[in-house]
């Protein structure tokens, strides 16, 4: 099932599973049991920084007096592309802004409402508006069903674009393209994706296994591991592994040509984590004036391919 979501284009895997959404509740049932067996939960990071974002930005927000159609306070709207059960938008919709607009609470259950007689408590609003979307929706009221690289948004109605473990199919710039398209200027996207897909040799490599310059997204960018400045980011995490840093010999990684890719795109990279063993976590801001990624740009990152038992 999950060599149906790698390999093909995205519309042909919208198009099977819409036909077969018995495979994707198979497909959805396997990964919440590997889930359990990950050390760390991709979700669990994404929703912190999403949530750590809220908080620091609250104090600019106030002193902007920025307010949303309604009158309250203006809400983060957040897409998660490839979002499986919506966990990301469950746990984001059940937060409750504090009354000094910069704290969040746990909204309280139904049960605990009815018994409650604290009525402020109950008249907090969620500060998020989340857009769900994946191949099935599977009968879940939070999730859209949706081509990944055609979702039903607005262009510029995004504050927070989320592929989380979602950048499958033969081609990663349908998606690129897409978050950028209903990103609003200087708006987030946040990816996590398996370090194992990404930290690969490049397709750039001749024969002799010397790097090869083809394109805009060549080999005369720096090395991944050649230094922190490649990415120009703000913050980059352990992004150098080993101690020969210095060696010429290090292969283009598909990971330096996803880094291109966004540049050219108009995103720039703001933070790329490599901490983790499993998991890589990297964070975008959309540009100002950037254009976006023209319609002939490929690119591909390895197949999740398992081994057969």
């Amino acid at each position: 099932l999950n060599e149906k979501l790698s390999p093909p284009p995205p519309r042909h895997s919208f198009e099977h599973f819409t036909e077969h959404p018995e495979l994707f509740d198979q497909y959805h049932v396997g990964f919440r049991k590997q889930v359990l067996e990950w050390p760390t939960n991709p979700v669990d990071v994404i929703y912190k920084k999403i949530v750590n974002g809220w908080k620091k930005d609250r104090v600019g927000a106030e002193k902007k007096g920025e307010k949303s159609r309604k009158g309250g306070e203006k809400k983060v709207v957040v897409a998660d592309f490839g979002c499986g059960d919506a966990k990301l938008a469950e746990r984001l919709l059940a937060l409750r802004a504090g009354s000094d607009g910069q704290t969040l609470t746990q909204a309280a259950s139904k049960k605990k409402k009815t018994q409650s007689k604290d009525q402020h408590q109950t008249s907090l609003s969620c500060p998020f508006e989340v857009f769900s979307f994946d191949l099935v929706a599977g009968g879940n009221p939070l999730v859209k069903a949706a081509d990944m690289s055609d979702v039903p948004l607005r262009d510029e109605s995004v504050d927070v674009a989320v592929y989380c473990l979602a950048l499958m199919g033969t081609n990663v710039a349908d998606f690129v393209r897409e978050a950028w398209r209903v990103l609003v200027f200087g708006g987030t996207l946040r990816v996590a994706e398996v370090r194992s897909r990404f930290e690969t040799a490049s397709a750039e490599m001749s024969a002799t296994g010397k790097t090869e310059t083809k394109g805009r997204g060549g080999g005369k960018r720096g090395k991944l591991n050649n230094g922190k400045k490649h990415y120009h980011p703000k913050k980059i995490v352990n992004s150098l592994d080993g101690d020969d840093k210095d060696s010429p010999q290090q292969p283009l990684m598909l990971l330096d040509e996803f880094i291109s890719l966004m540049e050219r795109c108009g995103f720039q990279s703001t933070n790329m984590d490599r901490s983790n063993k499993m998991f890589l976590f990297m964070d975008f801001v959309k540009a100002n004036g950037s254009k976006g990624l023209s319609d002939k740009e490929r690119f591909t990152a390895k197949p999740c391919i398992y081994k057969r038992r």
